[in-house]
């Protein structure tokens, strides 16, 4: 009697396996994807001044209250910066709104932050002399800038800027020192890859040029018509400076 050769395993053999595999996988990825939801949920509905507790906030800041997704946050000096973040589907990123505001200053503009990169974007509006106040160390100044669709931006491949920033005449003054301030325009575009910033004066003589490089470098051109303006800058030039960041 011939033995029975062994028979094949048949398709529905493997199907059974295959299929507790698939369902197993579209398991794992939707909690997966739930986990990912709730966590992202919870970020943006826990308070900010549980996130920052155990942050050193900058001396200017006085209280920070709401969420990631709607807060705000009282300065120094009566300032108030506000906020409001949604996600934008099509893109994936998050795009938050933002009002600052004070007695001299009302600045708006959005920040967008995702996988594109970073970007400052339609930021407009005046910036007074006592907001500069909040920085440690700058100069007391009674000129308020006037911010022009200023955009800044950071992506993957090259750096991005646009808008304007001027000042009319006035006057800064530190440790006893005056210094009577000329009209003032910051201009800002792009050559390449890189983000420009240049400064001009009143006769719109350019003054210096900043470039901020998408290898991560900093450059800096002083003009010598700068001294005229800046008397603590010395005479001789043109000063150029690069650096790394």
């Amino acid at each position: 009697m011939q033995p029975k050769a062994p028979s094949e395993p048949s398709a529905a053999t493997f199907g059974m396996p295959l299929r507790w595999l698939k369902r197993l996988a579209l398991g794992l990825a939707l909690t997966c994807v739930i986990l990912v939801s709730l966590i992202g949920v919870s970020l943006a509905m826990m308070p900010v001044s549980l996130l920052t507790r155990n942050m050193d906030l900058a001396p200017a800041v006085v209280a920070v209250y709401g969420s990631p997704r709607i807060g705000q946050m009282d300065l120094a000096g009566g300032y108030r910066l506000s906020w409001t973040t949604r996600f934008d589907a099509p893109v994936p990123r998050l795009v938050t709104g933002f009002t600052l505001v004070g007695a001299d200053t009302r600045v708006t503009g959005t920040l967008r932050a995702g996988l594109p990169g970073l970007a400052f974007a339609d930021v407009s509006g005046r910036a007074g002399p006592g907001l500069a106040q909040l920085v440690p160390g700058a100069w007391s100044c009674d000129m308020t800038a006037v911010v022009s669709d200023f955009s800044f931006g950071w992506g993957w491949r090259r750096a991005t800027a646009s808008g304007t920033v001027t000042t009319p005449a006035g006057a800064c003054r530190q440790s006893g020192r005056e210094i009577a301030m000329q009209p003032l325009t910051l201009t800002l575009g792009s050559a390449g890859r890189d983000a420009l910033a240049t400064l001009t004066g009143a006769q719109s003589e350019r003054l210096a040029e900043m470039t901020i490089g998408r290898d991560r470098s900093l450059g800096i051109a002083i003009e010598p018509a700068a001294a005229d303006v800046f008397p603590q800058l010395p005479r001789g030039g043109p000063i150029n400076l690069q650096m790394p960041f």
